[in-house]
């Protein structure tokens, strides 16, 4: 049928900038992993790892506007209220500026204290400071460009997210070689490189929604902010992917220095930076399909949102696959790209923790997209069990669980485990939700 192939059209256009971005936006930590372990040291890799949750708890409050503004907006211009949805839109971003700005104070004048909470002792603390201390002036715009990224996704213009993401990328790439390997600024050049090229991004986004083509403006607002009791219960899912992979990856660093000591960590570093980088293209599929998924719910269109649903499932297991095919079979190769100055035993412990942990890529992927599906026909209570359960509940108590009863040996499994109990979760979830008649092997192969 003819809408058929164009929804399945928008599907793929949406999904499929989306995917880029995250991708995309994925390489500032890998480029930033791998530039400091070769331009400083592997140690130094090691201290951003601990600074990380900081970037991930900026991030996690812009997830936390974005995925609750789109979803409400995409509704709203479904039912054709555009001068509700301008309001939100303007409202929003006001809101998330001024936080940002907020946060950005505190991480300028209080690093030391931030570094100290990270876990950071001894060899590990003035990197993490200089890092913190590096993306502290920049901090408002982690949070501003990423709710803004998916506005503009919102706003009917995916490809313009894509090549905001490419060029703030691209720039920190450049900077991070100048700032690290010719002016010597080691981790804080790295920061401060980072922090420059979101700045960017926020510019490029400004720029188009107050240009000619824009479906969203800027405009004048009352001070009734009621309506971000239901943005943030719609947000709080997608918030909890990035938010619980920031107190996980706080947890992991506690758990493999006690038990692996610094090697160990070196090896978390590179596993966690795969880590993110799936996470964020699972983000992408679900990301991408919830404007569409929202604006034909709020439609009344349930053949669609399930035709929608069975394309995401089909993404979720090509990318689970790849993810797999990858890690498995080049893990040593990834290891030695990270790993240049050490022994090879280092590069081999760090390939082991890399091919076991990827093996919880497959169910993640899933989840995630399980979660988005769930927030974006107002489920959110459902996507939170699903989110906060596999984002934190239940890998924090694996974690433990593993790491006492192996002695850190089969810390690496936490993933697997923890994602496919989740995993069971969500099904049964998804099928409560659907119906008995529309249940999820009835959505899959209809």
């Amino acid at each position: 049928m003819q809408f058929e192939e164009n929804l399945l059209k928008k599907f793929i256009t949406y999904v499929t900038a989306a995917i880029a971005s995250f991708a995309v936006f994925s390489l500032y930590s890998i480029v930033d992993g791998i530039l400091v372990a070769r331009g400083v040291s592997e140690f130094a890799m090691g201290a951003v790892n601990l600074a990380s949750p900081y970037i991930s708890g900026l991030f996690s409050a812009s997830v936390l506007f974005a995925a609750g503004t789109s979803t409400i907006i995409s509704i709203m211009m479904g039912e054709g209220n555009s001068r509700h949805a301008n309001e939100l839109f303007s409202k929003s971003t006001a809101v998330l500026l001024g936080f940002g700005l907020i946060v950005s104070l505190l991480a300028f004048l209080f690093p030391e204290a931030m570094a100290h909470f990270f876990g950071a002792e001894d060899e590990m603390f003035p990197y993490v400071v200089a890092y913190i201390r590096g993306l502290a002036p920049f901090s408002f715009s982690f949070m501003v460009s990423y709710n803004l990224e998916i506005l503009v996704k919102a706003d009917g213009y995916p490809h313009v997210a894509l090549y905001t993401v490419t060029i703030g990328c691209l720039s920190n790439c450049v900077l991070d070689i100048l700032m690290i390997f010719v002016l010597k600024w080691g981790v804080f050049g790295a920061a401060f490189a980072t922090g420059i090229s979101q700045f960017l991004t926020v510019v490029i986004y400004v720029a188009h929604f107050l240009g000619p083509k824009a479906t969203f403006r800027f405009c004048r607002f009352r001070p009734d902010f009621r309506i971000f009791g239901r943005l943030f219960r719609l947000g709080l899912p997608d918030c909890a992917v990035e938010l619980c992979n920031g107190i996980m990856i706080f947890m992991f660093n506690r758990m493999v220095l006690m038990y692996l000591g610094e090697t160990g960590l070196v090896s978390y570093t590179i596993v966690s930076n795969l880590n993110t980088l799936v996470l964020n293209l699972a983000m992408g599929i679900s990301q991408g399909a919830q404007p569409l998924l929202s604006f034909e719910y709020g439609a009344n269109q349930p053949k669609r949102v399930r035709r929608l649903l069975r394309y995401e499932f089909a993404a979720s297991t090509v990318l689970a696959i790849t993810a797999l095919v990858i890690f498995l079979g080049f893990a040593q190769g990834i290891a030695g790209l990270y790993l240049k100055n050490t022994t090879p035993e280092e590069i081999n412990a760090a390939a082991h923790a890399i091919r076991i942990y990827c093996l919880g890529f497959a169910p993640v992927v899933f989840n995630i997209v399980i979660a988005g599906f769930l927030t974006a026909v107002e489920k959110p209570w459902r996507a939170m069990v699903v989110s906060y359960g596999r984002g934190i509940v239940v890998q924090a108590i694996v974690l433990v669980i593993l790491s006492v009863l192996t002695k850190g040996q089969g810390i690496w499994f936490t993933a697997l485990i923890s994602e496919a109990i989740c995993l069971a979760i969500g099904l049964v979830f998804m099928k409560g939700v659907l119906g008995k008649k529309d249940g999820l092997r009835h959505i899959v192969t209809q």
